[in-house]
C-alpha cells in the first residue's frame, strides 16, 4: 500500500465501501425479517461497494503490479444495473423475475469476465506490456459498460412508467412509491455521463492519474447510503401500502351520501364513491374536469354546504379514512406514514398537520385512545 496516496477523498470512498459491504451482509443475514426483493437491493449496494473498492485498491497500490491486473479482472460494474433492474421488477410487480430474464441480464458480465481472463492468460508477456494491453481493453469495456448501464436504466424507467399507468388514480402524476426510483435512476444517468466524460478526458489528455475519477467514486459512495437506507424503507412502505389497499377494499367503509339530487350532493357523491380524496393531487381543476362544472362553482357549493373550504373538505375525508384504519387492530403493524400516504396525503408531515387540525391529537395519540392502549 502506498500511504502517500491516502487522502480525504480516499477516506470518504473507503468509508462508503465498508458501510455498503456491512449493510449488504446484514440484510443477507436477516433472512426471515426482510422482503424477498430486498436481496436484489442488498446485491446492488454490494456490487456498487465492490466496484468502488476495486478502483480504490488500484489507486492506493502500486499500479504497475500483477495485483492491479487481478483487481480489474472482475467487472463488478456490469452487475450493478442488472440486479437493480431485478429489484425494481420485484418492487413494482411484486413477483419473481423468470430465470431466463436473470440469465440474460447477467450474460454481459459473464462475457466480459471471460474475456478478461482470456486476455490475461493469452498475453503471456512481461507485466508492463500486459498492463498496457489490459488498460486499453479496460477502457473499451468501460465504454461498453456505460452503454449497457444506460440501456438498463432506460428499460427500468419504462417499466416504472408502465406500472404507474396500470395503477393510475384519477390522473395523478405523482407516485410516492416510485418517485424516489425515478430520481435515483436519473442520478444514475448523470453518473454515467460523468463517467463517460472522465474517460474521454483521460484518453485525450493521456492522463493516467486516478484522482480525476474521485468525483465519480465519491458520488457512488453517497449513492450507496441512499440506495441502502432509502431503498429499504421504501420497500417496506410499498408493501404496507399494497396490503392496506387490499384490506381497505374489504374492511373500510365510508358513509356515502343518500340524497344526490342537489349539486353539492352530486359533488360529494363523486368524491366519496370514487374515493377521489385518496388521490394526493386532487384539486379543483381536476374535479372541475371530472364533473363538468367550473372551479368557482364547486368551491362555492362546498363552502356553503359544508362550511369549510375545498382543501379542508378533502382532508377531512382523508382523516376519516385514516381514523378507521388506525382504529382497526388488523392494521396494528402498519406505520403511521403508510397509513397517511394510503389515505391521500403526499407526506408524513402533511398527514400529521391535518390530523392534528381536525382531531386535536396526533395519529399516534388517537390510535392509543381509540384502542385503549
Amino acid at each position: 500500500m502506498n500511504l502517500e496516496k491516502l487522502n480525504i477523498f480516499n477516506i470518504l470512498i473507503i468509508s462508503g465501501v465498508i458501510h455498503g459491504i456491512i449493510f449488504s451482509f446484514i440484510l443477507f443475514l436477516q433472512k426471515k425479517q426482510i422482503l424477498k426483493h430486498t436481496y436484489f437491493l442488498a446485491l446492488t449496494v454490494l456490487f456498487l461497494s465492490l466496484s468502488n473498492l476495486q478502483y480504490w485498491l488500484i489507486d492506493i497500490l502500486i499500479v504497475n503490479s500483477k495485483i492491479a491486473l487481478l483487481l480489474t479482472t472482475i467487472p463488478w460494474q456490469w452487475l450493478i444495473m442488472p440486479v437493480f433492474y431485478l429489484y425494481v421488477f420485484n418492487f413494482v410487480k411484486q413477483k419473481k423475475a423468470k430465470t431466463k430474464l436473470k440469465l440474460l441480464l447477467v450474460l454481459p458480465f459473464l462475457i466480459v469476465l471471460s474475456l478478461n481472463l482470456i486476455l490475461q492468460i493469452y498475453f503471456n508477456t512481461n507485466v508492463s506490456q500486459k498492463i498496457s494491453i489490459h488498460a486499453i481493453t479496460n477502457q473499451v469495456f468501460n465504454f461498453l459498460s456505460i452503454i449497457y448501464n444506460v440501456i438498463i436504466i432506460i428499460f427500468t424507467l419504462k417499466m416504472i412508467k408502465s406500472y404507474e399507468k396500470g395503477n393510475i388514480i384519477v390522473n395523478t402524476k405523482v407516485y410516492p412509491e416510485t418517485l424516489w426510483l425515478k430520481r435515483l435512476l436519473k442520478i444514475g444517468l448523470l453518473i454515467c455521463l460523468v463517467w463517460l466524460i472522465t474517460i474521454i478526458f483521460s484518453i485525450l489528455n493521456e492522463n493516467d492519474k486516478n484522482y480525476i475519477f474521485y468525483p465519480m467514486w465519491i458520488c457512488i459512495s453517497f449513492l450507496i447510503y441512499w440506495i441502502g437506507y432509502i431503498g429499504l424503507a421504501k420497500s417496506k412502505l410499498l408493501i404496507e401500502r399494497k396490503k392496506l389497499k387490499a384490506n381497505k377494499k374489504r374492511e373500510t367503509k365510508i358513509n356515502k351520501p343518500i340524497n344526490s339530487s342537489s349539486t353539492f350532493n352530486k359533488i360529494e357523491t363523486k368524491i366519496i364513491t370514487e374515493q377521489l380524496y385518496l388521490n394526493p393531487n386532487l384539486n379543483l381543476s381536476l374535479l372541475s374536469n371530472l364533473l363538468g362544472l367550473s372551479e368557482g362553482y364547486i368551491s362555492q357549493q362546498i363552502n356553503t354546504n359544508s362550511e369549510i373550504n375545498f382543501n379542508d373538505f378533502i382532508n377531512k375525508l382523508r382523516i376519516d379514512n385514516a381514523k378507521e384504519i388506525l382504529a382497526n387492530k388488523d392494521f396494528n403493524n402498519y406505520t403511521i406514514e403508510s397509513i397517511g400516504l394510503e389515505s391521500g396525503f403526499n407526506s408524513k408531515s402533511s398527514f400529521y398537520a391535518a390530523f392534528k387540525k381536525f382531531t386535536n391529537q396526533t395519529p399516534v395519540q388517537y390510535k392509543k385512545d381509540v384502542r385503549n392502549l
